[in-house]
């Protein structure tokens, strides 16, 4: 945690802490929740503790704003914000990760954690692009049009780049890079998606192009200092911890090289987070550069891109947020 206190704790607020962080149960959950966002019923699962004895706890530990929750649907999802964290609490935060370590429970928590992550890969947001495959490209334009492409190549466009795209889809971003790249690396979760990817750049006749199967917040998808530019454009909604991955990236940037980061703004549109699965409605300025400044790299631009409404295929019109195009360099 980079985070400083904003003050020392007082008394008061370390017996509270201490009080809370007692009992056991708390304690394992709030490691849980620093290291993934999760529902109740994952929690139980992982726990193989009783969900209303999840919600008891998850109760005192929102209520002593050790967690927040965000709602998506019927669905209530708990994680550690570091953002909001009691000063108390942040001074404290290296003792707590030291406390983790080592310990049998903790490390059975950790292997029901993977398998319960790799249970909703399968039924969430990896199925939702699987499914959207074939029909990807029309939807980006109808939702995303061509101002973000266009906007990134004006941002960077020099002769002879690595250029990774994250989350590339149907391979957009590469092919308005093109032949102007030395080598392009493809970056996707999706099977379907990368294959499809394929398709597309082989018939643009691009062959410099490394095609590859990762998560970009469960292992670094690249090697270090690998590539002189990494996009990911409209993937930052979708992840559980968009943070873990900027400095997952981040390492695979040449010095000097940029990462470019293009997504929605905050936004109150809900009816993204219902129908097309984004876990996050939008992000600000402060939290990109944040997020940057611990990977490394400082933010040099912040560009908005206005959104715009569109009618969709019942007749509703619909709202698409502005966007935004962040530029960090390492």
């Amino acid at each position: 945690m980079s985070r400083r206190p904003d003050r020392a704790p007082s008394a008061r607020d370390l017996t509270e802490l201490f009080r809370t962080l007692s009992d056991e149960t708390r304690f394992r959950l709030l490691r849980l929740l620093s290291r993934q966002e999760l529902t109740v019923n994952e929690l139980s699962t992982i726990t193989q503790l009783a969900q209303p004895r999840i919600s008891n706890h998850l109760k005192i530990l929102r209520e002593e704003k050790l967690i927040v929750e965000r709602r998506a649907g019927s669905w209530r999802h708990y994680r550690v914000d570091q953002d909001q964290l009691p000063g108390a609490v942040v001074g404290c935060w290296p003792l707590l990760e030291a406390a983790w370590k080592d310990n049998d429970q903790f490390a059975a928590d950790d292997k029901r954690l993977a398998l319960v992550m790799e249970e909703r890969g399968r039924e969430g947001v990896g199925s939702f692009f699987d499914q959207l495959a074939h029909r990807w490209d029309d939807l980006r334009a109808t939702l995303f049009g061509d101002a973000i492409g266009r906007g990134i190549l004006q941002a960077f466009i020099p002769l002879g780049l690595v250029v990774a795209d994250v989350g590339t889809g149907t391979g957009y971003m590469l092919e308005l890079f093109g032949k102007r790249a030395s080598r392009l690396i493809a970056i996707d979760h999706s099977e379907i998606m990368l294959g499809l990817a394929r398709q597309k750049l082989e018939a643009a006749g691009l062959d410099n192009v490394d095609y590859r199967l990762a998560d970009v917040q469960d292992s670094a998808p690249l090697k270090p200092g690998e590539s002189d530019l990494v996009t990911m454009v409209q993937v930052l909604h979708h992840l559980d911890r968009p943070e873990r991955a900027v400095s997952s990236l981040a390492t695979g940037i040449k010095p000097g090289g940029v990462l470019i980061l293009s997504d929605f703004v905050e936004h109150q549109e809900s009816w993204l987070r219902d129908q097309l699965h984004h876990r996050w409605l939008g992000f600000g300025q402060k939290k990109v550069a944040d997020w940057m400044l611990a990977a490394g790299l400082t933010l040099e631009s912040w560009e908005v891109l206005p959104g715009r409404r569109f009618e969709a295929d019942d007749g509703e019109w619909m709202t698409i947020p502005d966007s935004f195009i962040a530029v960090g360099r390492r």
